[in-house]
């Protein structure tokens, strides 16, 4: 799953969990700044997801959230 949130790419990758059958919902941010790209790997719970759409969604979320931490700490003096 693929994701475009205020200028930042969101790209979903849940990983299987071989040890406990679950999906760990992984997140890549990736950002152009001062023409150089960035990327900020996120990585959500082991073991809560059985379901892989439900780990796609959460790892979605969970990068959101990250970038609206970000913007703000970015405007922090």
């Amino acid at each position: 799953m693929e994701e475009l949130y205020k200028a930042r790419r969101i790209y979903s990758m849940p990983q299987l969990n071989l040890e406990t059958d679950c999906w760990i919902p992984k997140a890549d941010v990736s950002w152009d700044e001062d023409g150089k790209q960035q990327h900020q790997l996120i990585a959500g719970p082991t073991d809560l997801f059985k379901i892989i759409e439900q780990a796609e969604i959460y790892a979605v979320e969970m990068a959101k959230s990250w970038i609206d931490a970000e913007l703000i700490d970015n405007l922090t003096p």
